[in-house]
């Protein structure tokens, strides 16, 4: 399990950011079949929370965690990261990054294979290549993007409003990004269940932003599982 990045930055409105990373290194460990990953929904719930790692591990059912810190200061980051055994609470590797923001996605695919190397697992060579592909190398975008899903995640009316407007700035800024065509997709989707956009309004602009990710990575498994819940509750 991967436990929510903690933010040490001086700025609190940095937590969007944390957030996006430990999504960021889920997603990629998801990658690898040898692997079982717990869902962020569940990881999540540890965040803020001051438990004993063995703890954790115990409720999640989980040989391993990693956990780690983020210190964003204008273009340079800091991020530390440890991979923990469950059972005793020792350190299997632990390492500290000192980098330019430009460098994120690097240090996204570095953390992923240490803990890779670390546990021993044995990559296939299609399975390397999805944990180091990114759907944008574009930092504004990739930025923009985690900002939405950090306010997708609140689910407030107004948080949403909000992610529109930053998953759409991310297609301008980037109009291959496919995760952020998604991220529109998936807040229309939410915008119509809790009422605010009647679906004649919210259904066709998710199906076509849904459609528009998949066009952008066919391999996208969170917009086919929408696309799929559109036909169902819209299009019968």
């Amino acid at each position: 399990a991967v436990l929510p990045f903690i933010n040490i930055s001086d700025d609190p409105e940095q937590e969007y950011f944390c957030d996006g990373m430990t999504e960021e290194i889920i997603n990629g460990l998801t990658h690898i079949k040898d692997l079982k990953v717990i869902a962020r929904t569940s990881a999540f719930m540890f965040k803020g929370k001051n438990e004993d790692i063995r703890e954790i591990g115990r409720k999640l059912a989980v040989n391993h965690l990693l956990e780690g810190s983020v210190r964003k200061a204008g273009k340079k980051i800091r991020i530390t990261a440890q991979l923990i055994q469950v059972s005793d609470g020792s350190h299997l590797w632990s390492e500290k990054y000192d980098r330019d923001l430009e460098a994120i996605f690097d240090i996204q695919d570095e953390i992923t294979l240490s803990i890779v190397d670390a546990l021993e697992v044995k990559l296939l060579k299609k399975e390397k290549q999805a944990l180091l592909t990114h759907s944008t190398t574009n930092e504004k975008a990739y930025n923009l993007y985690l900002q939405g899903r950090f306010l997708w995640n609140r689910m407030t009316l107004n948080d949403l409003d909000n992610a529109v407007t930053c998953f759409t700035k991310a297609t301008e800024t980037d109009p291959d990004f496919a995760l952020a065509h998604f991220g529109l997709a998936d807040t229309y989707w939410v915008l119509h269940q809790l009422v605010p956009l009647p679906a004649n309004e919210a259904m066709p602009k998710a199906r076509d932003a849904a459609m528009k990710a998949l066009e952008l990575d066919s391999t996208l498994a969170e917009a086919y599982a929408l696309t799929g819940m559109i036909l169902y509750a819209y299009e019968w």
